[in-house]
């Protein structure tokens, strides 16, 4: 969709169905996206301690599930932008549930914005200026005096992670107070109302309650019936807490189900449906590591564990320990987000021309076969029936197709 026409689009929507709407100035910063449905976008300004809800035209739905395979993806974005690669910092990933196109947030040269692609590596980059929005204030923000490392500020963690659920965004991040640690309830369409939960963990592997960390990382989860909090710290506690408990003012104990490994910041916690070879389904929670391999938890093991104590109990700076997780290959994804019922989609560093790609790993597989060169790739083996022998080939020859290699199937 070319921008003459996305600005159409918007205008004929703000005259027909959004008069109460507004037009707003450009945010300081867009930094984590959430979607509340196909022409809802939040977009949340860290820097100015804000989340604004952008209105989208509508969009065709799309008629079938494609990967995404866009390799070189920064260097594409930044002709498209006309700025150089090095000029573009990535932020967050969202997927428009209905056409599943991407929107990315990014900081060009110190200056926010947000683009829209497609699968066919299309990219629009949208004018936060036309966009009918409404927005909500962050009131405790953190610090601007605060700073990480020299020169990180602590308002760069305003928010941190956003997830929508029932009509309620939730919303992360770090705030001033005794408590840093908080969790934002804002009732959508806005009212002007945030309510504000202090929350605090015990992290088993410092030993210590931990009320300065903010979450990184959450996403609501139906878990046997009571919507809950999934949520992972940095080095890394897996944490759950119940909505319910979420209250304007209250200061909330998360259960620690899980250590996840130190020295790591996790950058995703997904919840989803996958399906193996023989077409059972499964429900995973999935916590994508910035430093660490991503871990694969199911959904039943999570809802055992947080109706359990949880860990009150130290545990070793080198050791993983409550649920139980399978740690998967995802190395190098900076992002990622729920694409449609057969993928997932990341920003994924590519490890050997160091550009960002936009790509798709399909579920219950979580690797892409493209990225290696095994024994598999020679052209006289033999795909045995000891091990899988045809049904292996004709998965292969699956993920050979999506990943944009339909020439070396067999």
């Amino acid at each position: 969709m070319n921008k003459t026409l996305l600005t159409f689009l918007l205008s004929t929507a703000t005259l027909v169905s959004l008069p109460a709407l507004a037009l707003a100035d450009a945010p300081q910063s867009a930094t984590v996206l959430e979607f509340a449905d196909p022409t809802t976008l939040f977009v949340a300004d860290s820097a100015g301690a804000a989340i604004h809800a952008y209105t989208l035209p509508d969009m065709a739905p799309a008629t079938r599930s494609a990967p995404y395979n866009l390799e070189g993806f920064s260097r594409t974005l930044a002709v498209s932008l006309g700025v150089a690669e090095a000029d573009i910092a990535f932020n967050d990933l969202a997927v428009n549930p209905a056409n599943q196109a991407a929107f990315v947030s990014l900081s060009v040269g110190g200056s926010p914005a947000v683009v829209m692609v497609t699968q066919d590596g299309a990219i629009t980059q949208l004018d936060l200026t036309t966009l009918p929005s409404t927005s909500a204030p962050l009131g405790l923000a953190a610090e601007d005096g605060v700073t990480f490392w020299r020169d990180i500020p602590a308002a760069a963690l305003t928010v941190t992670d956003m997830d929508f659920s029932d009509g309620t965004l939730f919303v992360s991040g770090l705030s001033t107070g005794e408590f840093a640690s908080t969790l934002n309830q804002i009732a959508y369409p806005f009212d002007g109302v945030a309510q504000n939960t202090s929350v605090e963990v015990y992290h088993a592997v410092h030993d210590q309650m931990e009320t300065r960390a903010p979450i990184r990382a959450m996403e609501i989860v139906d878990l046997d019936g009571v919507q809950t909090v999934v949520a992972a710290y940095t080095c890394t506690p897996l944490v759950t807490m119940p909505t319910a408990e979420l209250a304007d003012g209250a200061h909330v104990t998360g259960t620690t189900i899980a250590e996840l490994g130190y020295g790591n910041t996790p950058l995703e916690v997904l919840s989803f449906t996958a399906y193996d070879m023989q077409q059972n389904a499964s429900q995973f929670v999935l916590v994508i590591n910035r430093e660490l391999q991503a871990d694969l938890i199911s959904l039943d093991a999570v809802t055992e564990a947080a109706n359990g104590p949880g860990l009150t109990t130290p545990v070793a700076m080198m050791s993983e320990a409550g649920v139980e997780t399978s740690q998967i290959p995802m190395s190098g994804v900076y992002q990622a987000a729920d694409q449609d019922p057969q993928f997932l989609l990341t920003l994924k560093r590519n490890l050997d021309t160091g550009a960002m790609d936009l790509v798709s790993f399909r579920k219950g597989v979580y690797l892409r076969l493209s990225d290696f060169i095994s024994e598999y790739d020679f052209p006289d083996y033999e795909y045995a029936d000891n091990q899988g022998g045809e049904a292996i080939r004709g998965f292969h020859n699956l993920l050979k197709a999506e990943e944009g290699f339909p020439d070396l199937t067999e």
